[in-house]
């Protein structure tokens, strides 16, 4: 797994997109799934896929907020 530094997550924010904006939109966008019978294997890992990106992006903003 790769490590990122806080500032990675800080760097959206200096390229002028709002870091929570982002996130709240990728919430709605992909949403957790719950598998049904007529999805297709493929279906099933694309939509894992998309949201473990947004899963990802929150436990990294987690991370940030708690002092080392």
């Amino acid at each position: 797994m790769q490590s990122t530094s806080p500032s990675t997550l800080s760097l959206l924010e200096t390229k002028g997109i709002q870091l929570n904006v982002l996130v709240e939109e990728m919430n709605e966008i992909f949403p957790p799934v719950n598998p049904t019978p007529h999805m297709n294997d493929r279906e099933i890992m694309f939509s894992a896929g998309q949201r473990s990106v947004v899963e990802w992006i929150l436990n990294k903003m987690d991370e940030s907020r708690v002092p080392i």
